[in-house]
């Protein structure tokens, strides 16, 4: 296991560099063609897209494009595991709105069996989402600490027993933000009374249907940035009064960083058109990306039992293989 202060980038903001009241110039990542030839590859090797046509549509919905805008400052490794994690989120999303029965209560609950804390073998992957999201999981987890991977799936947990799709993935996005810039929070900043309130106004900005376009979706989506920043402002402020040890000061800026990049991107990739040449929206502005639809028109269910699989081949390329399963970048 690698240290995590070896994990830390040369950039060290302070703690008082956060960005302006106003949004940023939009920034997207120079990596997004490797991001996306890594996603493609992904979803085949998975098995989470099953046709041709689901594989236009996968294209279509611009999933790498979303982690090269949340994730600008990544490394290209980092960035491609932080794309695949936004595919899978997307793809249970799709099959969240699609409900088929006894099938998707059956995948869905067992979902957190995927995610070892100690890098143990997992439960036979019985489906799609399952084996993606056991690989997912190899390919993050030994990057980080031990209290990060008990933290992340406990979340994890607790959010997939209540079944709420967006918060799902708005909660676990809290964790992945540590990823992508390398530094994770000390206990004591997390234990923050501010911080409690950093929580709060991301996960409004991440699950917000202000991530839809839509009439007042743009003023909808300046009040939530605005929250969110001011949030963050208070909570470096609150953690340089604190007494922190010296170390959490730019864990915390860094932190702070990310997130308000995470949160930019987000909501400029759905204001500006979001998933392109899918369906028409639904009510409420949703488009579905109905990834689980054949060629042919049948539906091909994500979450149907299969026999057991054996475990992911790893990718060989885009800088993730069988040294980053054993936690080397």
């Amino acid at each position: 296991m690698r240290n995590v202060v070896s994990l830390v980038p040369s950039y060290r903001p302070p703690v008082t560099d956060l960005p302006e009241s106003e949004p940023e110039p939009e920034r997207v990542s120079p990596h997004i063609g490797e991001a996306a030839a890594f996603t493609d590859r992904w979803v085949r090797r998975t098995g989470l897209i099953q046709s041709f046509s689901a594989q236009r549509r996968f294209r279509r919905a611009r999933c790498a494009d979303l982690a090269a805008r949340v994730a600008p400052q990544a490394t290209c490794p980092r960035l491609q595991r932080t794309a695949a994690w936004i595919v899978w989120f997307h793809v249970l999303d799709d099959r969240c709105r699609h409900p088929r029965g006894e099938e998707y209560a059956f995948g869905f609950g067992a979902l957190p069996d995927f995610l070892p804390t100690d890098g143990g073998p997992t439960p036979p992957a019985r489906t799609a989402l399952q084996r993606a999201l056991a690989d997912v999981w190899r390919m993050t987890g030994p990057a980080m600490s031990p209290a990060w991977r008990e933290r992340f799936a406990a979340r994890f947990r607790e959010l997939a027993d209540r079944r709420p799709r967006d918060a799902l993935a708005a909660g676990s996005a809290l964790d992945l933000v540590e990823y992508v810039c390398g530094y994770e929070l000390p206990p004591p900043a997390r234990e923050l009374a501010s911080f409690r309130a950093v929580s709060g106004a991301a996960t409004a900005v991440l699950a917000s249907d202000a991530a839809k376009a839509g009439v007042g979706a743009g003023a909808e989506a300046g009040a939530l940035r605005d929250a969110l920043r001011d949030a963050l402002h208070r909570f470096a402020a609150e953690a340089a009064r604190a007494g922190l040890p010296p170390a959490a000061l730019p864990a915390v800026s860094a932190y702070a960083h990310a997130l308000t990049l995470w949160a930019d991107g987000r909501l400029a990739w759905a204001l500006h058109g979001g998933p392109a040449g899918v369906a028409a929206p639904e009510p409420g502005g949703h488009r579905p990306l109905l990834l689980a639809d054949d060629v042919t028109g049948v539906p091909v269910d994500l979450l149907r039992p299969r026999r057991p699989a054996p475990p992911p081949v790893p990718s060989t390329s885009g800088g993730a293989g069988t040294a980053l399963h054993r936690g080397r970048e």
